[in-house]
């Protein structure tokens, strides 16, 4: 098949994916993304500093404890997905995974933040490793199949940003919750970020608040299933419907685009949340309570750019947007920490916690503009799949961005994990009851700056070269529904016939 693209159709006017929909129905739907992000920004703002402080998990397997997970998880990501495309039931083939995805969520997610310390560090790896593996694979449960019928529900172009802002935009106040949560109640001194039962309160309290949005969310599912697409997906067998789908999406160039950029870019951003912590506390000396405002301003401007991005999506092609976003987000990464390290940033005190608050809140900006217009992306290369192979295959697509995201991710957790044991950085006795902080020395705390700062920012620079060639504008999007409309209505009078 080539990349040729055929005249534009008449359009039908009474196709219902191009039918707004209403706002109420839009947030219920989008209180689903409180089960990933919660869970998710619980496990990068706190994750590596639990295991490594409180468990005594030496830093390069606390790393690999938080990116097996998340590997593992990547590689069935794909079959959850492929699954969900070809299944059939009553209540639709999304909703049956949501339904037994969110429960077994939110008992991982309290298992792991209540994970008892063992006699060695090694030991209490072994049971991070397992629960990480758990809590991964149960979210993902829950939200492919949620992120493939937002898909689903429309198929104008600029409605799609619209919908994705809202789900990210839930997705990142589930962020919000985590830091109010964690540092306003839980977490509210240095001290107590030592003490693991604090830890388990915080799960409890997350998970209760998680699972009320993904409440809403089925409901919304539910009422919502008449938009989505007919399952297109003949039943060939489960392995190989995988096979040939993921062999589909390869080819398919914009995918492949979108792909490889976000695994560079998110390999920097997990480096940076799991560091977050660390940083913020050895490196810059942060008080408990300025680093609550500093964390807090990175996730209130991923919630932020959710309503900017709906203003601007529909006079800015997407992929402008997207590079737009990552070059700002590249050099607020690299900045602060960089410039400290060559001598160029003396700031201190309360100056430098306002100047990091700042910093961390274009971040959260820039981080959430992108994201969300290389979602809606992603929706409109699902579209040009069924135009090229003649399949409907969001599901597999969206757990395909999934596996860039999570192994993506999993490795900036690694690296995290590898800058921890490059740097000197010593855990202690995980059996010691008391909970004075660790004494880090310059260089250790320099080391863990640079991989969180201009390390981070050099990955995510590479993500920009790599987007460069993706092609699927508003224009071309437009000739590619056309097509498929007519194909739609040409079978439909066959059938009728």
């Amino acid at each position: 098949m080539t990349d040729a693209y055929p005249e534009p159709l008449a359009l039908d006017p009474e196709y219902s994916r191009l039918s707004p929909i209403r706002p109420l129905s839009k947030i219920a739907y989008s209180a689903g993304a409180w089960v990933d992000g919660i869970a998710s920004n619980a496990v990068h703002t706190f994750g590596l500093f639990y295991i490594t402080t409180v468990l005594g998990v030496p830093g390069a397997l606390a790393g690999f404890a938080l990116s097996a997970g998340l590997f593992i998880d990547a590689v069935f990501d794909p079959l959850i997905g492929s699954i969900s495309d070809s299944w059939t039931s009553g209540l639709g083939r999304r909703l049956p995974f949501m339904l037994l995805g969110l429960p077994l969520a939110v008992i991982a997610f309290q298992l792991f933040f209540s994970a008892s310390a063992a006699p060695t560090g090694r030991q209490a790896f072994w049971n991070i490793l397992a629960l990480s593996i758990m809590l991964r694979s149960s979210v993902s449960l829950f939200n492919l199949p949620f992120l493939a019928f937002g898909a689903e529900l429309t198929d104008d172009y600029s409605e799609r940003s619209s919908i994705a802002a809202w789900r990210w935009g839930a997705g990142m106040f589930g962020g919000i919750i985590v830091v109010a949560v964690g540092f306003g109640v839980f977490f509210k001194d240095t001290d107590s970020l030592l003490h693991a039962s604090a830890y388990a309160h915080f799960a409890t309290c997350c998970g209760a608040i998680a699972t009320v949005g993904a409440l809403a969310s089925l409901w919304a599912t539910f009422r919502l299933r008449h938009r989505a697409h007919a399952t297109s997906v003949p039943s060939r067998g489960i392995l190989r419907t995988l096979l040939k789908g993921t062999a589909e999406i390869i080819r398919n160039r914009s995918f492949r685009v979108l792909f490889l950029s976000t695994m560079l870019f998110f390999v920097a951003e997990g480096a940076t949340l799991s560091l977050g912590l660390h940083v913020n506390t050895y490196f810059w000396k942060l008080s408990a309570r300025d680093i609550k405002f500093v964390t807090g301003a990175f996730f209130l401007g991923l919630v932020i750019g959710a309503p900017i991005i709906g203003t601007i999506a529909r006079r800015l092609e997407k992929k402008s947007l997207v590079l737009a976003s990552i070059g700002i987000l590249t050099l607020a990464q690299a900045a602060p920490g960089g410039l400290r390290l060559a001598g160029l940033f003396p700031l201190q005190g309360q100056v430098l916690a306002a100047t990091l608050v700042c910093d961390n809140f274009l971040i959260g900006l820039a981080l959430s503009t992108a994201a969300i217009a290389a979602n809606s992306m992603l929706a409109d290369a699902a579209d040009e799949h069924e135009y090229l192979f003649g399949e409907r295959r969001e599901g597999l697509y969206f757990a395909g961005w999934a596996f860039a995201v999570k192994s993506a991710s999993g490795g900036g957790a690694l690296l995290a994990g590898l800058a921890l044991a490059l740097s000197g950085f010593a855990v202690k006795d995980p059996l010691a009851r008391d909970v004075t902080p660790l004494a880090v020395t310059p260089h250790t705390a320099n080391i863990l700056a640079f991989f969180h700062g201009p390390a981070a920012a050099l990955l995510s620079a590479a993500g920009l070269l790599v987007l460069a060639p993706y092609k699927l504008d508003r224009a071309r999007h437009a000739l590619i529904l056309a097509t498929l409309r007519a194909r739609r209505v040409g079978v439909a009078e066959m059938r009728a016939n």
